[in-house]
């Protein structure tokens, strides 16, 4: 059976399957950074069996759906979940010892199904210990955090590459930096979501490393394993006080504009990204669970979010970018005020 084991920041996640299939491959791609020699599964966080079969069809109870989504239909027995996306791929998850089973001939919805399955069950257990995803992309400047709130679609992977392409700058996440209780911010790089545009920097073994997701309706995504791109990321020890906090809105210019912001405008901002969490790569039947148990633990991510985000929203140095046309004048004016900033401290 091959396995591949990851660390997320002390949370050991392990996926395996009996054939040498390449999800796994892809897997390892997409979540590089947390690659772990870890043997022992005795304080696993999370397990997942990949298994490519036609979806067993007659192991979901004859039962009424609790849940129903675009996606899927959810049925809950006692722990278990069933997870069946019409027919064309089947989750079993018990959400008791956190592990799960999942059936397909579908490669690539495997591989999607399986990415937002091990963000969403990590993402629960990483609220509780008091780190949050925001839904921005992140780069750090020496000991400064740069963070840039922006809706879907709304440019972070191309202003991300724009970054990348000066050697002052490393990645801390493209789509999902943690924010800690402190109001810190926490590196939580994985694969790199790319734009249409040519890729104007350096990628090490790019046949490897360029490679794509088919995420169904949102159309093929192509991606960047970090290994592409060594001496760009941060790493893990690494934790950001000093914070530039961006929230970014389209703007019909050839220009960008960067104006000061305040605190209950960034608030506003941190709620939706943060806080409630639009955008963030996670799924509800897989995050979402019934009984009163759940419902405590959910409002207790709630109000640890609405602590970590508040604290980030008040230390955090606040703007709001007017995002034109053209990426690379955005990165100019965000860079030229960091260098006035710098100058006057």
């Amino acid at each position: 059976m091959k396995k591949i084991t990851l660390n997320f920041y002390g949370l050991i996640v392990s996926i395996r399957s009996r054939l040498e299939h390449e999800v796994l491959d892809l897997l390892s791609k997409d979540f590089s950074f947390f690659s772990s020699q870890a043997e022992s599964e005795c304080n696993l966080s999370f397990s997942l069996e990949i298994i490519e079969a036609s979806p067993p069809m007659e192991m979901i109870p004859k039962v009424k759906a609790t849940m129903q989504t675009i996606n899927s239909i959810c049925y809950d027995v006692g722990n278990e979940r069933f997870c069946d996306y019409y027919s064309e791929l089947l989750v079993i998850l018990d959400k008791k010892t956190n592990q799960a089973k999942l059936f397909s001939k579908n490669r690539k919805k495997t591989h999607e199904v399986a990415y937002l399955l091990i963000l969403s069950r990590i993402g629960k257990k990483m609220d509780l210990m008091g780190l949050h995803k925001l839904h921005a992309f992140s780069v750090s400047y020496k000991d400064m955090a740069i963070v840039c709130m922006m809706p879907m679609k709304g440019g972070k992977s191309t202003l991300l590459m724009e970054f990348l392409k000066d050697s002052r700058f490393k990645m801390i996440s493209d789509d999902i930096p943690l924010i800690n209780q402190k109001g810190e911010v926490i590196p939580f790089p994985i694969k790199i979501g790319l734009s249409d545009k040519p890729i104007q920097i350096e990628i090490k073994d790019p046949e490897i490393n360029l490679y794509q997701m088919d995420r169904g309706q949102y159309g093929i995504k192509n991606l960047l394993c970090l290994n592409g791109i060594p001496g760009k990321i941060e790493g893990s020890n690494k934790i950001f006080k000093k914070i530039i906090l961006i929230e970014a809105f389209r703007f019909n210019s050839p220009v960008s504009v960067l104006k000061d912001n305040s605190l209950p405008l960034i608030f506003i901002g941190v709620f939706k990204h943060g806080i409630i969490g639009f955008g963030l790569p996670m799924v509800i039947e897989y995050f979402w669970e019934n009984g009163i148990g759940d419902f405590f633990i959910k409002a207790k991510i709630f109000f640890q979010r609405l602590f970590a985000f508040s604290i980030l929203s008040i230390r955090a140095d606040k703007k709001k970018l007017f995002l034109g046309r053209d990426p690379e004048d955005a990165k100019r004016v965000i860079v030229e005020y960091i260098e006035r900033s710098l100058l006057g401290n």
